[in-house]
């Protein structure tokens, strides 16, 4: 519908190309500013789980990005080692994306350090988890990609899927990269 409404209104051959656009317009007084940001992009909904539990504790969920099958597959093992954590599986859907599944229990503390310790941590993934205090990971498909397989299980011991995960979906561009357009200052 949107871009419906800017192919009327615009050149249709910026909007043919238009996956994603913000606009951000900046007014500073003093020391002082506000800042407005609009964006347009095309978004998709996709199932996800939480780590947090009810009882307090969190299993571990972890998103490691750009690096390669060997890669991942060393820097769990370190972790798992580490900090004598269960099984982990290892999911991917795309090459150098990985979703990393352990069923190991632990505090929060513990949590943000054993993410801390995976070299290729998607650092977006690792900011949501801090601002949330639990961390968040799809476990669907997402658009433009295949399903997500299991490639690997770093064998340990086994801990059973913990009851009572917190399913939860959440709306993520398609698109990542775009036009953006800054008025004012923006320091």
């Amino acid at each position: 519908m949107l871009l419906n409404f800017l192919k009327s209104h615009f050149n249709s051959e910026i909007t043919k190309y238009l996956k994603r656009f913000s606009f951000k317009a900046t007014k500073h007084f003093g020391k002082h500013g506000f800042s407005l940001l609009v964006l347009f992009a095309k978004t998709q909904r996709l199932e996800a789980i939480t780590t947090l539990l009810p009882n307090g504790t969190h299993f571990i969920l972890a998103d490691v990005e750009n690096c390669s099958f060997e890669e991942v597959v060393e820097e769990a093992k370190y972790v798992q080692q580490k900090h004598g954590l269960s099984n982990m599986y290892i999911y991917s859907d795309m090459e150098r994306s990985f979703r990393i599944f352990c069923y190991s229990l632990v505090d929060y503390k513990t949590l943000l350090k054993i993410l801390l310790d995976f070299k290729h941590l998607d650092m977006v993934f690792f900011d949501y988890t801090v601002r949330r205090k639990k961390a968040t990971l799809r476990y669907g498909k997402k658009e433009n990609r295949q399903p997500p397989k299991l490639v690997k299980v770093l064998e340990t011991y086994p801990m059973p899927f913990p009851e009572q995960v917190e399913q939860v979906f959440y709306d993520t561009g398609v698109v990542k990269r775009g036009i953006s357009f800054t008025l004012g200052d923006d320091d």
